[in-house]
């Protein structure tokens, strides 16, 4: 049940969304923080956590980043307030709750607060899965979780023009498209890292079949870009596995049989014909856009690959451009002579010039220079495990922002990657502790 209510609280602050009276989940996750610390735990709300040198490093660099982002408007003489600086003061509310959160997340765990966080997050990500794949499955439940979204939110998915899938809108947070299957791709990496644990198996049996399960379910309705951290994930597993990969296969493989036999027979026994020919027709080739291309063109391109790779995406940039930028968002490019585009690169050239590109990079570096270091240090397998880990999760981020803007401003994200750096150092201080 502990376990749960960890899940729990963890759920409502990285998916945050809105909630009646309380504004949104966020809200209600410190309220449930700060009940759980007056009346279930011994002492007061562990402030002290806001005040060690990571947490308070990336709070405050929060800040910075907003004012910058708010100079950068005034500068131009563009609007007062972004989009994107709105998206950092949200940011900074989340992260502000997983400060708070982290003593309850950690608590009786402290020697493995990496790993014990890790699971968290995972089992959060399958619950997400759990409900967008019911939301799916169960007509009344779509319709409710659609009807949750904002309104204009609702009317671009139900404009014919965008070609955004309505089922995509079904999972229980408040940021959709590019940003929940980014965040299920960190997921990932964290579940992959997990599995390579020696000491303890935090996912052994039906629960890691069920928990990946959830999670591919989840990438599969809400968007492909899960699968960039999924395929970074199975290469973390297996730059340590590959050796052992073969004996591993065998010693599995009566359970990978049974989970495909389940699964065919699930599908196409227990699901309605007419829910079963949805998937066929909506999910499948959305989700394996590529391998329907593949099969039917010859090609691996997706229609987002065709346009990240195109001159629509990407397209040279004047110096002064590169220079200042122009403050100025997505929609507005044209004012200044340039096309529309989603790149994340592109779109922090054109809004600040390199010098605000640097600060973005040096803002995500922020999360994981630390880790690094102490995870260099280390001189034992599982020193490296984690040294990779960490590495491939900064390495994720440069990629996801040639697709779109990612660094410094992916709310669930930064979240997750604040609460993955914290606990590394706080299992690395309580293990060095006399």
């Amino acid at each position: 049940m502990r376990l749960f209510f960890k899940v729990i609280i963890v759920f409502l602050i990285i998916f945050n969304w809105r909630v009646p009276t309380f504004y949104n989940s966020v809200a209600v996750a410190i309220i449930l923080s700060i009940v759980y610390y007056i009346f279930f735990r011994k002492g007061s709300i562990p402030f002290k956590y806001f005040f060690q040198r990571y947490n308070a490093t990336v709070l405050i660099a929060t800040v910075i980043l907003g004012a910058v982002i708010f100079a950068i408007t005034v500068f131009h003489n563009t609007n007062v307030v972004t989009t994107i600086e709105k998206r950092v003061w949200v940011q900074f509310m989340m992260l502000f709750a997983m400060v708070l959160a982290i003593p309850l997340l950690i608590e009786g765990d402290e020697g493995h607060a990496f790993e014990k966080v890790g699971e968290i997050i995972c089992y959060a990500f399958a619950l997400q899965g759990l409900i967008h794949l019911t939301g799916y499955l169960v007509p009344s439940v779509g319709n409710y979780l659609f009807e949750m979204k904002p309104k204009a939110m609702q009317e671009i998915v139900s404009d014919p023009s965008k070609h955004l899938a309505r089922f995509r809108l079904y999972a229980l947070t408040g940021s959709i498209f590019f940003e929940l299957p980014a965040a299920y791709g960190v997921a990932c990496i964290l579940y992959f890292r997990l599995l390579l644990n020696k000491t303890k198996q935090y996912f052994a049996g039906w629960r890691s079949y069920a928990v990946i399960f959830f999670m591919i379910a989840g990438i599969s309705l809400s968007g492909r870009t899960g699968f960039v951290g999924l395929g970074v994930g199975v290469f973390l597993w297996l730059l340590f596995t590959y050796q052992k990969l073969i004996d591993f296969l065998v010693r599995n493989s009566w359970r990978i049989i049974l989970g495909i036999v389940v699964f065919l027979f699930a599908f196409n026994f227990l699901l309605p014909t007419t829910k079963r020919q949805s998937f066929e027709d909506e999910v499948f080739p959305f989700a394996f856009e590529f391998y329907y291309n593949w099969r039917d063109r010859g090609t691996l391109s997706t229609r987002s690959t065709d346009l990240n790779f195109s001159e629509a995406f990407y397209f040279y940039l004047r110096d002064e451009t590169l220079l200042a930028g122009h403050g100025l968002e997505r929609d507005d490019f044209p004012k200044v002579g340039y096309l529309s585009t989603d790149a994340g690169y592109m779109r922090s050239l054109i809004f600040g010039g390199i010098p605000f590109l640097v600060i973005l990079i040096i803002y995500q570096s922020l999360y994981f220079i630390k880790p690094l270091q102490i995870a260099n240090r280390g001189s034992t397998t599982e020193d490296r495990k984690d040294f990779w880990c960490i590495l491939l999760l900064f390495i994720y981020m440069l990629l996801l922002h040639t697709k779109e803007n990612a660094l410094g401003i992916l709310h669930i994200v930064e979240t997750l990657y604040l609460v993955i750096g914290s606990s590394y150092l706080l299992r690395y201080y309580y293990r060095s502790d006399p």
